[in-house]
């Protein structure tokens, strides 16, 4: 019905009437000799004149009955026309601004930008005969098996988690490797698929304990090498297990190792630890003996580290290496003679190896992402192909999910910040290194296509040190510079991550189409900058909070925001830097959200996983040393809860039950603080969840919450919730309901 009324506007209202008013417009104008022009100058005198006694109660004035006359003549709603006309009009030219708080028109349905994509983690196998993907069903998600011409092999019901979305195919080409925890308490299976008999074996079965896949070799189809907490929390031994049979067996007992390498037969070639210093001491075990490879200075241990071995030949071994310089390059170690060698290396950001020859594992292309991700073949034998898959981006980045053995199938996703990957099957020919086909396979999320999505914009930020902090901005959909609206500043966890400007995050989406610009930091501590930018922040928390305040008074200075309508929320690390946007600067924000984030620092270190403990060095490095007196009044002095009689503004909380990151007794303080204060809080707690939503329900309520959350405090668009939009969720709101209006 819908169609058929705008079908019938579009005809009723459309040239044949212009026509008609222009042609009786013109005829008019002649009869009544162009009085509109001619008499122009006596209408302005009389319409501006003032009337002869002003002070006399009740009486219109010239301009009024001027008015009055026109509205009788032609019509209200034709002068309000005429406005509305002037407005589109500048919407064309550039004036983009939707409405207020109350226009709810052009929302995207939460139900449309909250769903997981129709298939995503999209991977091929090995042969180059299958595709597995993980796919949306009622009440969670599967993992489903397609041959290339899109003929459904198998599914599995899968948990969702975040182990999950890392499954992989081994090298038999029929078998898949996927981790499943419980309610994201972490202690996770590593879980074999059988695709061609369609059954699944627990690998791992072992009750509360850690375990994941540590590696796969080529020359040992039928085996992978498995990680687990099995013997001790705190370390991590090696087992070799048959995938077919899950038959297990004990290769390496951990005494104190943070990590180890194996070469393809599944010989144990490197082991490292940390020292009481925080460097990493690296050392080559050849035939039971055990020699000092080399030690990396605390400065460089995010820098530099192994990768993988050649999987032809077990005394060369590829990684990142920032020794001697600031950022970090591609390297091959050669283990017999002892020397490495260079690959690639840039000036501009660390770099990251973009795809590797199936066969061997040698890197041939690598990637460079300051502002934006940028490719660079260095294998002669890829040039061709890299070049054509660019010029088939269509201004879009892409990466290659899978090459077969053959080197004659690439899996390709082609995404961007305001776009869910597409999938495109590339066909070559491997001894010319030549294009052959782009075949289109399948959109993540169709039924996104049909909106406009808001772009991520680099922008780079000057600190108030001098540091140069790479940002990305994302315009509301009502944006328009003149006219300065809500900023929402979106901090990234980790720390040791970073934001990117080439992902779609379905979050920033939302917030943007409800009318709040989004500002995402790459505060010091963030990762791919170089080890100067990463160590800038080791002990140096409150220079974290003043490059997040450096870049709200850089959108406030350009305009982008409105001083008064600022907020700040993260998740984990940057829903702790949320907090502190209140405590330490509350008069900055308007309002925050702390998704699983802490807020006392010697809580959260005192309450690590146990596996976490052989790199506690690095913590207490850049967090401060609990050890000491001076390192605890450090982390007093730098956790929020420390100032929580500060807090003034609204505040909202996030919590995981089963979270063995941030325990439930850390983020509890604040909230039993903020109640004694007598300040409201919104607390959430989500009970079969750990360290963030991953469950779709669960995921949905999360943002439709923060959308109602922000609406009420910062007045920007939201859709309401609907009756029964949030079944299935496990949310409990334990504090603050009046605050949402619930």
């Amino acid at each position: 019905m819908d169609r058929v009324i705008v079908e019938i506007s579009r005809i009723v209202w459309g040239w044949p009437l212009i026509v008609a008013l222009s042609g009786i417009g013109v005829f008019l104008s002649f009869r009544l000799k162009i009085s509109q022009i001619f008499q122009l100058k006596t209408a302005v005198k009389y319409i501006t004149l003032e009337k002869e006694d002003g002070n006399s109660i009740g009486d219109v004035s010239n301009f009024a009955s001027f008015c009055t006359a026109l509205s009788a003549t032609i019509g209200t709603g034709n002068i309000v026309g005429v406005a509305l006309a002037f407005a589109l009009v500048m919407a064309m030219v550039g004036c983009d601004r939707v409405g207020d708080g109350s226009d709810n028109t052009d929302l995207i349905p939460r139900s449309v930008l909250l769903a997981k994509p129709d298939k995503f983690c999209v991977t091929m196998n090995y042969t180059g005969d299958k595709i597995a993907y993980l796919a949306r069903k009622e009440g969670g998600i599967e993992l489903r098996v397609e041959d290339l011409s899109g003929n459904l092999l198998r599914k599995f019901d899968v948990k969702e988690g975040r182990e999950a979305y890392y499954y992989q195919w081994t090298t038999t080409g029929d078998h898949i490797l996927i981790g499943q925890d419980e309610n994201g308490d972490e202690n996770c299976h590593v879980i074999c698929l059988d695709v061609k008999n369609g059954t699944s074996k627990d690998l791992t079965p072992f009750p509360g304990t850690k375990s994941h896949l540590g590696g796969l070799s080529r020359k040992h189809p039928r085996d992978a090498i498995i990680l687990s907490h099995k013997n001790n929390p705190q370390w991590w031994d090696a087992y070799r297990v048959d995938i077919i049979t899950g038959k297990i067996d004990l290769i390496f007992k951990n005494t104190g190792y943070s990590s180890f390498y194996f070469d393809p037969d599944f010989n144990l070639r490197i082991v490292s630890k940390m020292t009481e210093d925080g460097s990493i001491e690296d050392y080559l075990l050849t035939n039971g003996r055990k020699e000092l490879l080399r030690k990396i200075p605390f400065e460089d241990i995010q820098n530099t580290y192994f990768g993988y071995f050649d999987a032809e030949n077990s005394e060369t071994i590829y990684g990142v290496n920032s020794l001697g310089r600031d950022k970090s390059a591609v390297v091959s170690h050669n283990l017999r003679n002892k020397t490495s060698r260079i690959l690639f290396e840039s000036d501009l950001a660390d770099v990251g190896v973009f795809t590797y020859d199936p066969n061997t594992g040698a890197p041939q292309a690598f990637s460079v992402d300051y502002l934006k991700p940028e490719v660079f073949a260095a294998d002669k034998s890829i040039e061709k192909d890299i070049a054509y898959l660019k010029s088939q981006s269509d201004g879009k980045y892409f990466s290659i999910s899978n090459r077969n053995y053959h080197d004659d199938s690439w899996l390709i996703s082609y995404y961007s910040s305001n776009s869910r990957p597409k999938y495109y099957l590339y066909r070559r020919d491997p001894k010319k290194g030549e294009p052959i086909s782009l075949k289109f396979l399948f959109f993540s999320q169709p039924a996104l296509d049909q909106y406009k999505l808001r772009e991520k914009i680099p922008v780079l930020i000057k600190s108030s040190d001098g540091l140069d902090l790479v940002c990305y901005l994302t315009k509301s959909q009502d944006f328009h510079l003149a006219n300065p609206r809500k900023l929402v500043v979106y901090v990234h966890g980790g720390p040791s991550i970073r934001d990117g400007g080439d992902y779609y995050e379905s979050d920033v989406q939302l917030l943007a189409n409800r009318g709040y610009s989004v500002l995402q930091i790459n505060y010091r501590g963030s990762t791919g900058f170089g080890k100067k930018f990463i160590n800038a922040a080791n002990l140096n928390l409150e220079k974290i909070r003043n490059d997040i305040i450096d870049g709200v008074n850089w959108a406030i200075e350009n305009k982008i925001a409105d001083k008064n309508y600022v907020a700040i929320m993260g998740g984990s690390f940057g829903g702790c830097e949320a907090l502190e946007g209140l405590t330490y600067t509350p008069d900055v924000f308007c309002c925050a959200i702390n998704a699983f984030g802490g807020s006392n620092l010697i809580t959260f270190l005192e309450t690590m996983p146990p596996e976490w403990q052989s790199t506690m060095e690095w913590c207490y490095k850049f967090f401060g040393d609990l050890r000491t007196e001076e390192g605890r009044r450090y982390l007093i002095e730098n956790s929020p809860i420390t100032y929580a009689q500060n807090i003034k503004k609204p505040l909202m909380i996030f919590q995981g039950k089963n979270d063995p990151r941030v325990h439930l007794s850390d983020t509890n303080q604040i909230v039993a603080a903020l109640k004694k204060n007598g300040q409201p809080v919104v607390d959430v707690l989500y009970p079969d969840e750990g360290h963030g939503c991953h469950k779709e329900p669960n995921a949905k309520s999360y943002m439709a919450i923060i959308e109602l959350f922000f609406a009420k405090i910062m007045g920007g668009r939201f859709e309401p919730i609907h009756p029964g939009e949030l079944d299935g969720s496990s949310h409990q709101i334990l504090e603050g309901k009046e605050i949402l209006g619930l």
